[in-house]
């Protein structure tokens, strides 16, 4: 025997396994790794969603004690729609679906154009009604039924 072959180390197949065992445990974490990146990317945008509703309804909710305050009449046609009647012009407000459309028309003729609608998004599964002297912002499961209250403005401020 050579003084190479007499120092070459005995180790059949260890390689592989230390190989083997070491790309199952890089692959455990990479996967680890992946499941929290996935959560809290889900996370972020849940809370990006929930700020955008809350700055949505915060500016609904100033937007319509204004105007509530400043008519002289309320008439509540149903619980989608109210007309507000001002001094120099006509609001109108809609809620169709996850919105609240607002318009404002001027009484004056000659500046009879209408403004353009301004729209309160709100998030799936949210409806707003109107119940005379309320805006109220419901939060609703798939089948319809009202889970939670989010918002309920009072037409005045005292």
């Amino acid at each position: 025997m050579t003084r190479r072959q007499a120092n070459k180390p005995n180790r059949h197949g260890s390689m592989l396994i230390e190989l083997c065992s070491s790309l199952a445990a890089g692959s455990m974490i990479m996967l680890l790794g992946i499941t929290l990146i996935e959560r809290s990317m889900h996370w972020s945008q849940s809370m990006q969603r929930q700020t955008n509703l809350q700055r949505q309804l915060g500016q609904l909710a100033n937007t319509w004690r204004e105007d509530f305050s400043k008519s002289q009449t309320a008439e509540f046609q149903s619980e989608d729609r109210v007309v507000l009647q001002a001094m120099d012009k006509e609001i109108l407000y809609e809620s169709k679906g996850d919105r609240v459309l607002r318009r404002s028309t001027s009484k004056d003729p000659q500046r009879n154009i209408p403004e353009d609608p301004e729209t309160f998004v709100l998030d799936d599964g949210f409806k707003a009604t109107f119940e005379s002297p309320y805006l109220i912002v419901r939060a609703t499961n798939p089948a319809g039924e009202v889970v939670s209250t989010r918002l309920r403005v009072f037409g005045k401020t005292s």
